[in-house]
């Protein structure tokens, strides 16, 4: 078993490794040219919330779109309610990566390594090295999901590992254990894809790996939460509004999670890595289409809390 997990390690390595050099090129994205994309399009909801999207689309971090929200916020260039709309098509967007880790592409990675390698290891041409990166990024990506998927059949015979799967039958250990993962690894999306790995090698099952989906999507605020304290109350807000529309999530989908599971099991009958990867789009999606009718009353609730 401690040769399988080493392995599992070594494949959330490479894959985190892709993740990194996918998003490297993009680094061309500075802060203050998105803050002033988040400023030009913040005054109108539908506006921001497809900027939101498109912006953690490109820069594959909803997290980071947060972070500049509430940075922006402290500078007094961002209220909450310009705002709201950007978090919640950061929220949305974020969701776009794990469903491209769902097509079974290992066979086209070695090729995506090999043309990435060349083109990232030139110096002639800048806008060929970020292709190269992008190339070689989701290459790593899914040799790191191949790793993974490799390293998880020894553990299916492995009663430890059962144990630890029949623990997360409780559903608040398993949004628990999604809060944790997030805390740790700053990322929902390489939480989501380790769960892909772990419920298409039938080592959880997919009503157990709902609740860390949502544990997940909780836990990647803290980023904000922790840089709201050093900044001034529209900041505090800002990083309020997005902890409440992931509780708020796993508040409304948590009763329903075995139904959740059976529906998604029905759209996508034979491929558990896009049933884990609906979920956390479908979990994005309708939390965002839930609350927007209730903005006004969260944004009254928000102010009262931040205001005391």
């Amino acid at each position: 078993m401690i040769i399988s997990l080493i392995y599992f390690a070594a494949g959330i390595g490479v894959f985190i490794w892709g993740i990194f050099t996918l998003t490297r090129g993009l680094k061309v994205f500075s802060q203050q040219k998105i803050s002033q994309i988040i400023n030009n399009f913040a005054s109108n909801l539908l506006k921001s919330i497809i900027i939101g999207f498109f912006i953690t689309l490109i820069i594959q971090s909803s997290s980071m779109v947060t972070v500049i929200a509430v940075t922006m916020a402290g500078a007094e260039l961002l209220t909450l309610k310009s705002a709201a709309g950007i978090i919640i098509g950061s929220n949305i967007g974020t969701t776009i990566a794990v469903q491209l880790y769902a097509f079974n592409l290992f066979k086209i990675a070695p090729y995506l390594v090999f043309i990435g390698s060349v083109l990232h290891f030139q110096n002639c041409n800048t806008k060929l090295k970020f292709v190269g990166n992008v190339f070689l990024g989701f290459g790593l990506v899914f040799y790191g999901l191949k790793i993974m998927e490799l390293a998880t059949m020894p553990l299916k015979k492995n009663s430890n590992f059962e144990l630890i799967s029949a623990n997360l039958s409780n559903p608040f250990w398993g949004i628990l254990a999604g809060i944790i993962t997030a805390l740790i690894l700053q990322s929902s999306n390489v939480g989501i894809a380790t769960l892909q790995v772990l419920v298409s090698s039938q080592l959880i099952t997919l009503p157990q790996a709902l609740p860390i989906i949502y544990g997940l999507n909780i836990g990647t605020c803290s980023e904000a939460i922790i840089l709201s304290f050093a900044s001034n109350k529209e900041g505090k807000k800002i990083a309020l509004f997005n902890i409440f529309l992931n509780i708020g999530g796993t508040i409304l989908f948590l009763p329903f999670t075995n139904f959740f599971a059976e529906f998604l099991k029905l759209i996508s009958p034979h491929n558990p890595l896009r049933q884990v990867a609906n979920a956390h789009t479908f979990f994005n999606l309708f939390s965002a289409l839930l609350i927007i009718p209730f903005l006004k009353q969260l944004f009254v609730l928000i102010d009262k809390l931040v205001n005391k």
